[in-house]
């Protein structure tokens, strides 16, 4: 008797297990993020880049222009052929030496771009912004600077883009939109070169567009002080072709800081292939979701704390410009 109770009870503890398993919850499973390649695409890769590494190499320094155009255009298909591989945007591709490689802050894609040098000191300009993503997601950028007429009121997309040889880029936010500023060397013609800073968004579908009105310019010109107010899509500075320009973001100030160009002479004046910078700073300061001009970035005066930066002493810091020997 004892025998068949001690069965039905082991029975029914068996019946039960299960319903119970089966009764209970499940954790919600974590989906993390596959960064890796497959080993035959990362072997395929590292194969590979070294003829890229020596085809973009040609494209830019070599003297003939029958082999720059020649490594350019097998340089695209065989670098696209790597982007395909899954997981691509997680390669650096560090070896590459005249293409350059940027980032956003989020990291959410990245841009490459790189310039072929034509007759007459021209320039063409080719990229790609590869999204991050698992399968690949690009936009190849097509450069349609030379048909443009009115350049920093334009807005354009990745089929018209405005070329540029990009080396940074800086990220804002408004409202849930991330706002993008980029930076890009241009070669105008042989005598000329300019900076730009221009604004990239993508849209609801994902592409990008370049231009965003965010550019408000308010300054005085020539002798007459004519006052100039506007609103820009992209800016530039154009000036001589081997003067030492700057155009970048800086971090402390939280500014875009670029060179005031100007002629060597008032009879230049307007003709953009003479200025050199002339010591001072302009800059744009985020402000009310814009990029608003600064006439003077930097203020000094004579015999003040505010003058010019010095080398910072081994000891101490210095207050002031030290006086110069009588």
């Amino acid at each position: 008797m004892k025998k068949n109770i001690l069965l039905l009870l082991l029975i029914g503890v068996a019946a039960f297990a299960p319903a119970q398993k089966l009764n209970k919850p499940k954790p919600t499973p974590v989906v993390k993020e596959n960064r890796s390649l497959a080993k035959a695409d990362l072997l395929k890769i590292k194969l590979t880049e070294d003829s890229l590494h020596l085809l973009s190499n040609l494209f830019t320094y070599d003297s003939s222009l029958a082999i720059r155009k020649k490594s350019c255009y097998a340089f695209i298909p065989k670098f696209v052929s790597l982007l395909k591989a899954n997981n691509s945007f997680y390669y650096p591709f560090d070896s590459f030496e005249t293409v350059s490689k940027i980032y956003p802050p989020d990291s959410s894609f990245r841009i490459f771009t790189w310039q072929l040098v034509l007759p007459q000191g021209h320039f063409r300009y080719y990229g790609v912004i590869q999204m991050r993503s698992t399968k690949l997601k690009m936009y190849p950028l097509f450069d349609w600077s030379d048909t443009m007429q009115y350049q920093s009121q334009l807005i354009t997309t990745n089929d018209n883009w405005y070329g540029a040889l990009y080396y940074g880029i800086i990220q804002k936010q408004v409202g849930t939109k991330a706002i993008y500023t980029v930076f890009g060397f241009e070669g105008a013609d042989i005598i000329t070169r300019r900076k730009v800073v221009d604004i990239l968004t993508f849209d609801a579908a994902g592409k990008p567009k370049f231009g965003a009105p965010l550019f408000f310019v308010h300054q005085e010109e020539d002798s007459q002080h004519y006052k100039k107010t506007d609103t820009l899509t992209r800016f530039f500075i154009e000036y001589k072709y081997n003067a030492p320009t700057v155009m970048n973001y800086n971090s402390e100030k939280e500014m875009i800081i670029f060179d005031h160009v100007a002629p060597p002479s008032e009879k230049g004046r307007g003709a953009t292939f003479s200025y050199v910078p002339d010591g001072t700073y302009e800059g744009f300061a985020w402000k009310n979701n814009r990029w608003n001009w600064v006439e003077n970035v930097f203020t000094f005066g004579i015999n003040e704390n505010d003058n010019p930066p010095i080398p910072m002493p081994l000891y101490g810091e210095p207050q002031r410009q030290p006086e110069l020997p009588k």
